[in-house]
């Protein structure tokens, strides 16, 4: 009998269709969130939400793009103060710094410390691999070069910024760059000092963008991503309005333009990002509803997927402790000019200090630092605009949340 032969396209086709299972492969994520292990907010006057934290450290969930359903917390890595982690490009490491949030300035006898972890593929559990000093305290915000070879750190609490090498096994070598602020801008409380809020690696690996939010700048170094070093001391700069606080950058994904968000004011500027390292402003939109009374604290931003609508995070306090209304903005972006329009203001849970939009596009997941919970919203394709989907999960006091493929 003479076998058939068929084209392997048909017996491809055959398969994927066939299998349920391999349908969804692509579409099955690992959720990492970061949380405070050793204190609460008590500035915001929520006394039935301060207290001792039951949080253990890093959390690990299953998440499927697909139906947006969110698995629940498992303890990845036992760690103190995880307050944010970033992945390696590869996806096979996670990086997260022990943040000491009661170190507000110098001297370094509150130092904080960064972890780096192996991610185990089946099961999202991590395997520490070692631990090292940042440099710095109150270490708030952590990212990675885009060869992975680099971590990057901005240290709040003493002013400064720093880089430590990656080895090939995903270990933290020893630091390649260091670089303290100094200045201060008007708000005599808050910003008496530098406070570095957000460091981050322009598209070509070139540059890195630091935001300042105790001087009101943008600063933008030179990146050499052969040896790790940051030059020169004193950078170029680009401004945001006085008291504006920036905390956190993005670029667009055509990365001609840069978004940031000014915690203090709800401010977002646009800037125009020239590769040879020159921040150019836009434009400048306000995040606040008018009329707003309470104080307004911006916190997370992100461009979506497909590159046409921004997110922002606002987190509101009455000077009686009241809350809100808390929420996350959406804006349409311009493609040619990068100009925001805002087409939504989404209310949302209690202090959404942290979101991220899952690698399809599909759904926002947005974690409630002082309600103990992660909510899923889902993102309508063609408008940008959020939908609750009425599912979430309950952890105690997420903080930043990260996703990473689950391997087949």
């Amino acid at each position: 009998m003479k076998r058939l032969r068929l084209p392997l396209c048909f017996i491809l086709a055959l398969v994927f269709f066939a299998s349920p299972r391999l349908q969804a492969q692509g579409k099955e994520f690992f959720l990492y969130s970061g949380t405070y292990t050793g204190f609460k907010f008590v500035r915001h006057n929520l006394p039935q939400l301060a207290g001792q934290p039951k949080s253990k450290g890093i959390y690990v969930m299953r998440f499927n793009a697909g139906t947006g359903e969110i698995g629940e917390p498992q303890l990845a890595a036992e760690i103190a103060n995880p307050s944010f982690i970033t992945i390696s490009p590869n996806h096979k490491f996670l990086y997260a710094v022990s943040e000491d949030p009661t170190s507000v300035g110098p001297p370094l006898d509150h130092a904080s410390y960064v972890s780096a972890y192996a991610i185990e593929p089946a099961t999202g559990k991590l395997r520490l691999l070692n631990t090292k000093p940042t440099g710095g305290t109150s270490t708030c915000f952590l990212s990675m070069d885009q060869t992975g070879r680099y971590v990057m750190m901005a240290n709040f609490g003493s002013g400064s910024v720093t880089i430590l090498n990656i080895h090939p096994d995903g270990s933290i070598g020893g630091m390649t760059a260091f670089m303290q602020h100094i200045g201060h801008s008007v708000d005599p409380l808050i910003q008496a000092m530098p406070h570095p809020h957000s460091i981050l690696p322009s598209p070509d690996n070139r540059h890195v963008i630091v935001s300042d939010l105790g001087q009101d700048k943008v600063f933008v170094y030179d990146f050499d991503d052969k040896t790790g070093a940051l030059s020169p001391p004193e950078p170029h700069f680009a401004t945001v309005a006085p008291g504006g606080g920036p905390r956190h950058f993005t670029f667009g994904r055509n990365g001609k333009f840069g978004y940031q968000l000014g915690e203090m004011s709800g401010a977002l500027n646009v800037f125009a990002w020239d590769p040879a390292g020159v921040l150019t402003p836009v434009q400048a939109i306000s995040t606040v509803t008018p009329g707003l009374v309470t104080d307004n604290h911006s916190a997370e931003i992100e461009v979506g997927r497909d590159g046409r609508f921004l997110y922002e995070s606002n987190r509101r306090v009455g000077s009686d402790g009241s809350r809100g209304p808390d929420t996350i903005g959406v804006f349409a972006i311009d493609p040619v000019k990068g100009t925001l329009t805002q087409v939504q203001e989404q209310q949302t849970i209690i202090m959404p200090r942290s979101f991220a939009i899952d690698p399809t596009g599909s759904f926002l997941l947005a974690a409630s630092e002082l309600h103990n919970t992660i909510v899923s919203y889902k993102i309508d394709q063609s408008t940008g605009k959020l939908a609750p989907t009425g599912k979430q999960i309950s952890m105690d006091t997420p903080v930043c949340l990260k996703f990473v493929p689950v391997q087949p």
